[in-house]
């Protein structure tokens, strides 16, 4: 038959109390594993270890994530075949999970402790290797969990940063869009509606609803869905465009001022409508990033000015090749 297979997780949780849940939706979706590994920071084990004690894990391995260095932890400790990792934590772990699952094709789980991007489901790892931020391709993961009780204990600037990258996908559509005019590139029709509706999805909220359940809920599956945006069109050009080129700008080349990705996007978005594109569009985004609270803490964490976006263009185009409304500048 002539269809696309998508590698899709077989169960997605999204509730409040999950966590120690675990291994009832591994039974109840009849995945059996001979031996399950958590891998989950020092810090969140010692908050959590009454409800993760609950689960019957097999081994514990802990972990501060975000380098590639520490795969050798992993896969040291991991040398069962029918083995099932299990990552608990922020971007850091949940993306050297995903990093090690694929080397050593072990299925994973992720249940991510905040919201700040979409590495919840997204098929690429940032990593830190040899003291600079590399990109990974990785599989998806087997299942999804959220516990909306732990996520709604996370920092204000780490569901904001959540917000700043879901919402991204505006522009980086935008930036497909213009592609595909400029230099014939095709758009995948599915993937460009997935990334779209992924961020529309959250344009209804204000900053009082950030601590909601039904926010929060409406977050993870915006940027769940993002994440299948990727997967079904194979790269990330619904999810990431001029924006997030910047930001990985700063990572590159001025890494004493980077900060959260998720922040740093949201300040590229923003200057990006502002200069680059039209008023209308500016304004819309502005308006939303001040009613979110996204646009205080854009202040409080960048540390450049408009001046130093113009300047880091030119090293933004470096970053890969990918058309963008950057790529009219200077013409």
């Amino acid at each position: 038959m002539f269809y696309k297979h998508l590698e899709i997780p077989v169960f997605v949780e999204i509730d409040n109390r999950v966590l120690g849940r675990v291994d009832k939706m591994l039974t109840s979706s009849h995945l059996f594993f001979s031996h399950k590994t958590l891998v989950t920071s020092p810090e969140l084990y010692t908050l959590y270890s009454h409800f993760i004690d609950s689960n019957k894990f097999d081994s514990l391995i802990l972990i501060q994530g975000g380098k590639v260095e520490e795969y050798s932890l992993l896969k040291k400790q991991c040398d069962n075949l029918d083995t099932l990792f299990i990552a608990f934590g922020g971007g850091s772990i949940l993306d050297i999970v995903k990093y090690a699952a694929t080397d050593m094709n072990i299925p994973y789980i992720a249940m991510p402790s905040t919201l700040s991007n979409d590495a919840i489901y997204s098929p690429v790892a940032r990593l830190t290797c040899n003291g600079k931020k590399k990109s990974f391709g990785v599989k998806p993961p087997i299942g999804i969990v959220v516990d909306l009780s732990i996520v709604n204990k996370s920092p204000k600037q780490l569901i904001l940063a959540g917000v700043g990258d879901l919402l991204s996908n505006l522009s980086a559509i935008k930036d497909w869009e213009l592609s595909r005019l400029s230099i014939g590139e095709k758009i995948d029709e599915l993937s460009f509606m997935l990334a779209k509706e992924a961020a529309v999805s959250i344009l209804r909220y204000s900053e009082k609803d950030l601590y909601t359940d039904v926010f929060l809920a409406d977050l993870a599956r915006g940027l769940i869905t993002s994440g299948l945006s990727m997967i079904h069109s194979g790269n990330t050009r619904g999810t990431s465009g001029s924006e997030h080129l910047m930001s990985h700008a700063i990572d590159e080349y001025f890494s004493d001022k980077s900060t959260i990705h998720g922040i740093q996007v949201a300040w590229a978005h923003l200057l990006i409508e502002k200069l680059l594109r039209t008023e209308s569009e500016y304004n819309m985004i502005n308006s939303y990033f001040s009613r979110i609270g996204l646009n205080s803490m854009i202040k409080q964490y960048i540390q450049f000015s408009e001046i130093d976006f113009m300047k880091m263009i030119p090293l933004a185009k470096m970053i890969r090749n990918r058309y963008t409304v950057l790529n009219l500048v200077g013409r």
